[in-house]
């Protein structure tokens, strides 16, 4: 149930393989922005960015997800 509440408001994208998606948040203070679920391996949920501002949907369309991450 925790792990659930993690994703709440937030929508499926994209799967990228090895377990990792790329999700898209339609509720909340992040609405409109898009994110990477990377908890198959580091338990981290982490934001997409451009440039250094926070990815919307247009942004991030046409892009790899694995390049708008800030590791």
């Amino acid at each position: 149930m925790f792990q659930e509440r993690k994703t709440s408001g937030a929508v499926f994208i994209q799967e990228n393989g090895c377990g990792f998606s790329t999700l898209f948040v339609v509720t909340g203070p992040h609405r409109g922005t898009m994110w990477f679920d990377g908890r198959a391996t580091c338990d981290r949920i982490l934001p997409l960015n451009l440039n250094g501002r926070p990815v919307s949907f247009t942004d991030w369309f046409g892009r790899s997800s694995m390049d708008l991450l800030d590791w």
